[in-house]
């Protein structure tokens, strides 16, 4: 049951790259159009700006299977965040439903409440300092860059291209459809305009693995006013949970 966990705390932390977190040489100015990240600015300047904010993401994410075919799994998550050392995160996949707690105080948990297994790992007291550590111990959660204290930094550092493909619609919802690349991705999105523009869709496609990867995340509910009280953020072990060593049984299991 332990290392069935540990595979589901892989799954909250996916290893499909995080857009635009690579440093990449200078290119020529005309390989960024200056409208596309406009747009791009314009969506994700309210979540910076946002003191407190949720949201829904369900993600489609390509796997190899062991006859080197593609295989495609489902996940959805909740994001609470409270700038600038709180974010709570509830995931459901396949396997057993996991929560993240993170309240600025040095150490990070995630917990299965249905089998009732935890682990801690140390962290910042920030959650861009959070999100650094993590990702040093292999967690590499997928849409990081919106959680950041800056996403538009987040998203443009290392972009080679950046380009607006046009107005489409997404089950009927008119959108803005933006595509970048960068060192060994490439990435779309999906943006809603209007008063109160937002994020859509994501599409990465990771271009350093056999087969090309994708993992494709539609975001939903989107709360730019949200309230969610402190206690949130804060995991309160109940008395019959026991705790595991994420990191050491994740090690075992790659030998």
């Amino acid at each position: 049951m332990r290392k069935h966990l540990v595979h589901c705390l892989l799954v909250l932390i996916v290893t499909l790259p995080t857009v635009a977190q690579t440093a990449a040489p200078a290119k020529a100015a005309t390989d960024l159009d200056p409208l596309a990240l406009q747009v791009l600015k314009a969506v994700v300047d309210p979540i910076r700006n946002a003191k407190s904010f949720s949201f829904r993401i369900l993600a489609a994410r390509d796997w190899l299977g062991t006859n080197d075919q593609i295989i495609t799994k489902f996940s959805a998550s909740e994001f609470t965040v409270e700038r600038p050392d709180k974010l709570h995160i509830k995931f459901r996949s396949q396997g057993e439903p996991v929560e993240l707690f993170f309240d600025g105080t040095g150490q990070t948990e995630l917990y299965s409440p249905s089998v009732k297994l935890y682990s801690t790992i140390s962290t910042p007291k920030s959650i861009d300092g959070m999100l650094d550590e993590a990702a040093k111990k292999g967690i590499f959660i997928a849409v990081r860059n919106f959680l950041e204290s800056d996403p538009y930094k987040s998203l443009t550092d290392g972009l080679m291209t950046a380009y607006v493909v046009g107005r489409t619609t997404i089950f009927d919802q008119e959108v803005h459809h933006l595509a970048f690349t960068e060192p060994g991705a490439e990435w779309q999105l999906w943006v809603v305009g209007g008063d109160k523009p937002s994020i859509r869709r994501l599409e990465v496609i990771n271009k350093d693995k056999p087969h090309n990867p994708r993992i494709v995340v539609d975001f939903l509910d989107w709360d730019l006013n949200a309230s969610p009280t402190d206690d949130m953020f804060v995991f309160h072990k109940p008395e019959d949970a026991h705790e595991i060593e994420m990191l050491k049984l994740t090690a075992e299991g790659k030998k």
